[in-house]
């Protein structure tokens, strides 16, 4: 997976900027999401930050860490349908904050 920055020359040329959406859900949705990708993404990446640490962890390690209360924030970089995305979740209470981009190709 390469990085690729937007310049100011890549809005000049028209070039798409990544699409954003955010929503908040409640802990079961947020469950059910790690569910889905578990079962219907090409999971990429998983990065979960806590108290005790900030770290690649696999996709269940960072489930468990979010059902426990133990999470702080998670990002998930997947391939769904051919389109790479990236997910951040944000535990909070009473609702978990998601924010999800389409990444641009190669990206």
């Amino acid at each position: 997976m390469t990085s690729k920055k937007l310049s100011l020359e890549d809005l000049e040329n028209n070039e798409p900027l990544p699409e954003i959406l955010e929503t908040e859900w409640a802990k079961d949705q947020v469950l059910q999401l790690f569910a889905d990708l578990a079962a219907g993404a090409d999971v990429r990446h998983v990065q979960m930050k806590s108290k005790a640490s900030d770290a690649t962890v696999p996709l269940a390690t960072a489930e468990a860490a979010f059902a426990a209360d133990e999470a702080q924030a998670i990002q998930v970089r997947y391939l769904f349908e051919g389109q790479m995305w990236c997910d951040t979740i944000m535990p909070g209470n009473p609702t978990t904050k998601i924010i999800r981009n389409r990444l641009p190709n190669g990206l």
